[in-house]
Formats: C-alpha cells, sequence, structure tokens
C-alpha cells in the first residue's frame, strides 16, 4: 500500500527543521573547539577538541531541545511562568550534559582525571553554556513579528498544493513558513501561510496570538488573568492569549462557555 502523499510531505518538512538544528549545534561545537572556552584550548589536540565540542553540542541539543518543548507545553510564550520553566528545565538538562561531557573529557585527556576537577565546578560551566543557549533561543523564537504583517513572507521555492485541512482540529500554530495542526491524538506540519490555513477551516475559532488560532470547541480551560492568559485545549496543549486578544475571547463568550465545562466537570 502506497503512503498519501500528504503523509510524505509532512515527514519531509518535519525533516527540515531538525536537519536546521543538527547544522547549528555542529557550527557551534567548531567556534567551542577554536575559543576553547574554561580552559580547554590548553588540552591540544585539534581533532579531539572538535570531536568533544560538536559531540557535546549535539547532546546538548537532544537535552536541552527535549527540555525546551517541554515548556512550551506547559506555559505560554514570554510568559513570567515560562521565563521560569525555561530556567529550571536548562539546570535540569544540564546534570546529564555535566556528567556525559566530564566522562568523555576525562577518557579523551586521561591528565584531566589526575587534577580532580570538582564536579560542582563542572556542572557550573556545564549549565552557564546551557543556559545562555536557551535564553538566546528563547529571544529569536519569540520576537516580535514583523510590521509589515503578521502573515509570514512565502518561501522562495514555489508553494505546493496542500491537501485541504480536513478531521478534527483543535487548533492551529505558525512555525515559521510552515503550520503545525494540533488534533486530539497529535500534530502535524503543513507548509502554508497561517491565514491561508485559518482560510480552510469550517469550524468557529478565533486568532488568540499572532502565531495561534484555536477552535472555540477545542478550549477546555481558561487559565491566567487578562495580562498573561492562557487556554488549555482538549488535549492538554497550552495556547498564548494576546492582550490584544483577550476583548475578542470575552465577546465571543469564550471565557464563559470555558468556565461552564470547567463547572460541569467537577460537579459530573
Amino acid at each position: 500500500m502506497t503512503r498519501p502523499a500528504f503523509s510524505i510531505a509532512a515527514a519531509r518538512q518535519a525533516v527540515l527543521p531538525l536537519a536546521r538544528w543538527i547544522g547549528i549545534a555542529v557550527a557551534a561545537g567548531m567556534l567551542l573547539a577554536i575559543l576553547g572556552p574554561f580552559g580547554s584550548y590548553l588540552n591540544g589536540g585539534p581533532v579531539r577538541l572538535l570531536g568533544y565540542w560538536i559531540g557535546a553540542m549535539l547532546l546538548g541539543l537532544a537535552l536541552y531541545g527535549s527540555a525546551y518543548r517541554l515548556v512550551g507545553c506547559k506555559a505560554a510564550p514570554s510568559s513570567r511562568k515560562w521565563w521560569l520553566g525555561l530556567v529550571v528545565a536548562a539546570l535540569l538538562a544540564s546534570i546529564p550534559e555535566a556528567l556525559a561531557t566530564r566522562a568523555a573529557a576525562f577518557r579523551l585527556w586521561p591528565e584531566l582525571s589526575r587534577i580532580h576537577l570538582p564536579l560542582p565546578l563542572w556542572f557550573a560551566q556545564t549549565a552557564t553554556i546551557g543556559l545562555v543557549a536557551m535564553a538566546g533561543i528563547g529571544v529569536i523564537m519569540n520576537r516580535p513579528a514583523s510590521k509589515a504583517g503578521d502573515t509570514p513572507a512565502p518561501p522562495p521555492a514555489a508553494m505546493p498544493m496542500v491537501t485541504p485541512l480536513a478531521g478534527d482540529v483543535l487548533a492551529l500554530q505558525m512555525e515559521d513558513h510552515y503550520v503545525r495542526v494540533h488534533r486530539p491524538a497529535g500534530s502535524e506540519l503543513v507548509l502554508m501561510p497561517l491565514g491561508r490555513a485559518i482560510e480552510a477551516m469550517q469550524v468557529d475559532g478565533l486568532r488568540t496570538h499572532r502565531s495561534w488560532w484555536v477552535a472555540a470547541h477545542a478550549v477546555a480551560a481558561v487559565e491566567g488573568n487578562a495580562r498573561a492568559m492562557r487556554l488549555r485545549l482538549s488535549n492538554g496543549v497550552i495556547a498564548p492569549v494576546a492582550r490584544t486578544a483577550v476583548i475578542h475571547l470575552k465577546t465571543a463568550g469564550w471565557l464563559v462557555d470555558a468556565k461552564k465545562r470547567v463547572g460541569s466537570r467537577v460537579s459530573a
């Protein structure tokens, strides 16, 4: 049985961002091998330095990247809770990163083990790089939209035909030139502007954020206040609400309806 063309395209679209992040991690590892932070330039051996730092960055991509996505599922981006969660997640991810890089360094340079470098110092050095990287990515990924408009510019290549959005769609989330389609059982990436995806929807919904559209039936609870509001969807995903969108949610009756649904579940 042949797989649908849409599934194959979605798989390719999911691989592209991963390949880009791997390239960034390799480039960062090469830069750190040249700079030799925390005295690593004294260890000598450019080949071993490159192998050590590139390996450390790829491991960090897996650990810190997973931590970043986990925090994004639990709190609204750029909120105080989100930044606090990002710091805690970076520190927790630094524990296995420090243990792995310390073991690798002692194996590559046995003379380091004779110096008896304390583990807390190694963890502090690892956490410093991890916190700086996580904070930098957080600022870049949540930078304000350009003044030209909320819809991202299409990529230079011709945009392929996209299968119409169908099924139970809970929310749409803009990710660069892609739209992540959230469904009850998971999500998928579609190559198209967010505005075009919203036009294709056939259910009631609202644009809650410059990068989010949420279906009315998907809202399970409203959390926070008017200054830092977010929506908890029926599949557990957290969708942010811009301050300018709060009035639209009130006008549409979402806030009252969400409280009624929560109350009905409690009484049941």
